[in-house]
């Protein structure tokens, strides 16, 4: 039940962060623009986190119980994530959460506080795949080290740069129990971004947004001529 809801609300997110990706540039080159922004996502986030760690729905008819509020207990709030900016992208990195060495061959890699949680960045110049191509490239990949590969969000946008993908598997962290791992796909004139997030199974709803953050916060940063 709770894949079932976290792909819906993915769904939702996904496209949410297309309708205010312009707005959010925007705030982000004035002086003042950098808390704003960061507030917007922190929202957003705290949003979904809420969601998901309030309860499921059931089926068509049927009533929510809601808990008194001396009972809940919300996650705690991810506080001003960093902006990393590079040549070619930008992404929210969340406050609990540093740079690390990334792999051979990948572009910028991240750890949470805890080691539950990784982010890891490839971008290659290739052209000549079309996007179609390179969503069924990575699914083909993902099949092969995790269970359950699929696609959970799919967003055609106008043009290459504002089309979005986003797979999931079920795979395993370090040779432990098979957790959440999700794959942004994204493109900018010959380039192709594949962002991949892993979490460990049973992993705390903080941790969870976290990774929504970093998957929903990444945009690709390459002036495309016209």
């Amino acid at each position: 039940m709770f894949s079932d809801l976290w792909d819906r609300v993915s769904f939702a997110i996904e496209g949410l962060w297309l309708r205010i990706s312009d707005a959010f540039d925007a705030l982000r080159q004035r002086r003042w623009g950098l808390p704003a922004a960061a507030a917007v996502l922190v929202v957003v986030v705290a949003g979904v986190v809420l969601l998901v760690s309030g309860g499921g729905s059931g089926e068509s008819g049927d009533e929510t119980t809601v808990a008194p509020l001396t009972e809940a207990s919300p996650p705690s709030v991810i506080n001003d994530p960093q902006f990393v900016e590079e040549k070619g992208f930008s992404i929210a990195l969340p406050d609990t959460w540093k740079r690390t060495k990334p792999p051979e061959d990948a572009s910028f890699a991240a750890v949470s506080s805890d080691g539950a949680g990784e982010a890891t960045l490839w971008v290659d110049r290739d052209p000549k795949i079309s996007f179609q191509d390179f969503i069924d490239q990575s699914l083909a990949g993902l099949d092969g080290i995790g269970d359950n590969a699929r696609i959970v969000d799919r967003v055609k946008g106008p043009t290459l740069e504002t089309s979005i993908a986003v797979l999931a598997a079920d795979v395993p962290v370090d040779g432990g129990i098979a957790g959440p791992y999700r794959v942004t796909l994204r493109a900018a004139g010959p380039y192709r971004y594949y962002l991949a997030t892993s979490i460990g199974a049973g992993a705390s709803p903080r941790l969870v947004a976290d990774a929504e953050l970093l998957s929903t916060s990444f945009r690709p940063q390459v002036e495309v001529k016209k």
